[in-house]
């Protein structure tokens, strides 16, 4: 955010600040916005680092569906061997 720091100074001495106290007041509010207000940039590399983080969540994600669909066919695999056996020892 552009602030025209000379008009500020300019303002304040009019309203009875001396030279000082308009140029403190000026350079405190201007350290105010650089410490809490966001530029594009700060925009653009938050944009950046919430897209890397959504590719690896997906990454994790299709990892994770994965391993339960191989665990899933070992506990089917499981089911199916225990069942004939059963089968097998009942018949």
């Amino acid at each position: 955010m552009a602030v025209d720091t000379h008009k500020a100074v300019k303002k304040l001495k009019e309203v009875g600040f001396d030279e000082a106290q308009a140029e403190a007041v000026v350079v405190m509010v201007g350290e105010a916005f650089d410490d809490t207000v966001a530029t594009k940039v700060d925009i653009a590399e938050l944009r950046g680092e919430i897209r890397e983080v959504r590719t690896e969540l997906r990454a994790e994600i299709r990892d994770l569906e994965q391993r339960m669909t191989i665990k899933l066919g070992g506990l089917l695999v499981l089911a199916l061997t225990l069942l004939t056996a059963i089968n097998k020892w009942i018949g």
